[in-house]
């Protein structure tokens, strides 16, 4: 469509040169002869009909008559001709300082030019042209609709070619909405004068988290239902995207409902149809973070987004299946890659049930089969990343010294039972070989003496030197106990002057 847009201006200047006619770019200034009045501004909306054929026609309607006129081609042509412009066109071109009053005080100056305007839809009802024209322009319906825009709220009416599927027609109703189209003239007169817009589609913002940030609930009507991200799904997800940008990531939280935080995801999986739109905090672990660049230009010009990050969310409630965010920001520090684990809380708009590339991704029976697990497709402005809370300083150091205490205490009680176990085991030796009634010494006297008294027979004199070798015995064994137990006092004394 971009292409062949391109290529039909291209053209059309190209035939200006060859004809002689002079060729500028919109919004500047033609040179002017002297004496000589410059020519009427001409916008880029308005060269884009001339090339498609229609400028003749739109130049020939009258303010004030009913429009469309009998007949209605001009309406056809122009609903045919809305679909030759491209969205970044539309956007590059429409001018938004144009108010409805503006336009009603000079329809004819703004005649063709690209209005964009917010307000309430009150009716709308659908049309069908007759079989040969809908052949001809491909227009099977188109849908008019009763609108009150501007600050004064102004009556208009816009024919569009798509309106949310939600809406009852032909019933009176009340929604906010956004109407981006061509001006086309002033039907009625007076006081009663309504601009009429010729637009794509009319743009509904409901009552809700996502009306607020004017994203057109409508273009989730064509979002496909199949797992992938298709062709249909680019406008509404860059759409949300985008709307997600226009908001702080803690009014986000904030603009959760109460029922909506910490929300089951048990809905997201098995009833995505009743769930698109919705804004749903989770509180989970990150397993993945990986940066997507967007490629398409008209993309990166209507929203400025070059980027965003891809997420898979791991909640208790999941039983192990991810719930992919993508997110337009990642919190400074946050680490990025497939092998991560962070504990996040984060708020987004479900957008899609879809099909991602699990670890299992092929079949045995069918190897070249690539197999894909099916997820909830939620879009947010950025997680919260849930840090770990530090551990107080003084109470990991009271901690350290109690730990200390309790090992010294249990360090000398074991020492203390050593050395116990030492001195009863010394005092058991002692006690085995010396006699605690009376002294050594004091027997060895005793029986010296003894010897001495008796009477020196001839017969006795060989036992009492026999008794008197026995006592010299026992006297050197009792010096060597006695010098064994002297050693182990003495010990005992160093170890307790140690302590």
């Amino acid at each position: 469509m971009r292409t062949a847009s391109a290529l039909v201006v291209i053209s059309y200047f190209v035939c200006r040169v060859a004809l002689g006619q002079d060729v500028r770019i919109a919004g500047e200034p033609r040179a002017t002869e002297p004496h000589k009045k410059a020519d009427v501004h001409i916008s880029p909306s308005r060269e884009m009909l001339g090339l498609l054929g229609v400028a003749e026609r739109l130049e020939q309607a009258q303010d004030g008559d009913d429009f469309p006129s009998e007949g209605g081609e001009l309406l056809w042509r122009m609903l045919y001709s809305m679909r030759r412009f491209s969205l970044l066109d539309i956007d590059r071109w429409k001018r938004t300082e144009l108010t409805p009053r503006a336009v009603v005080d000079s329809p004819a100056q703004f005649r063709g030019e690209i209005v964009s305007w917010n307000g309430e839809v009150n009716r709308v009802t659908v049309h069908e042209p007759p079989a040969e024209t809908a052949e001809l322009f491909n227009l099977p319906r188109y849908y008019r609709c009763e609108l009150e825009v501007g600050e004064g709220r102004q009556a208009a009416i816009a024919y569009a070619l798509a309106v949310p599927k939600e809406w009852k027609l032909g019933t009176p109703l009340t929604a906010r909405v956004g109407v981006t189209g061509l001006f086309v003239q002033c039907a009625g007169s007076g006081p009663d004068s309504r601009p009429v817009v010729v637009a794509r589609r009319i743009a509904w913002y409901p009552a809700t988290p996502l009306g607020d940030l004017e994203m057109d609930a409508g273009l989730f009507d064509e979002v496909s239902s199949r797992p992938g991200v298709s062709a249909e799904d680019r406008e509404c997800f860059y759409q949300l995207m985008a709307a997600v940008g226009r908001v702080g990531t803690k009014q986000l939280l904030r603009a959760v409902a109460q029922d909506d935080r910490n929300a089951k995801v048990e809905p997201l999986f098995n009833k995505p149809l009743t769930q698109r739109g919705r804004l749903v905090e989770l509180t989970g672990t990150a397993k993945q973070a990986v940066l997507r660049r967007v490629e398409d230009r008209d993309v990166i010009a209507r929203f400025g987004i070059d980027h965003f990050y891809e997420m898979e969310i791991f909640t208790d409630d999941s039983q192990g299946n991810p719930l992919t965010f993508c997110v337009r920001e990642l919190p400074r520090g946050f680490p990025e890659g497939v092998r991560i684990m962070e504990p996040v809380r984060i708020a987004g708009f479900f957008f899609k049930k879809w099909g991602y590339r699990s670890g299992e991704t092929t079949d045995a029976d069918q190897p070249n089969v690539v197999r894909k697990q099916l997820a909830p497709l939620l879009i947010g402005r950025e997680p919260v990343w849930i840090e770990p809370e530090p551990i107080d300083q003084r109470f990991a150091n009271g901690i350290f010294l109690l730990l200390f205490v309790v090992l010294t205490a249990v360090l000398w009680l074991v020492v203390s039972r050593l050395s116990r176990s030492d001195d009863k085991f010394h005092r058991q030796v002692a006690e085995r070989f010396v006699s605690p009634q009376e002294p050594l010494s004091n027997l060895h006297r005793n029986e010296i003496d003894a010897g001495v008294s008796e009477d020196s027979t001839a017969a006795n004199s060989g036992e009492q030197r026999g008794s008197l070798q026995n006592l010299a015995a026992d006297s050197a064994s009792a010096e060597v106990l006695r010098q064994i137990a002297a050693h182990s006092v003495t010990d005992q004394n160093r170890r307790r002057e140690k302590q």
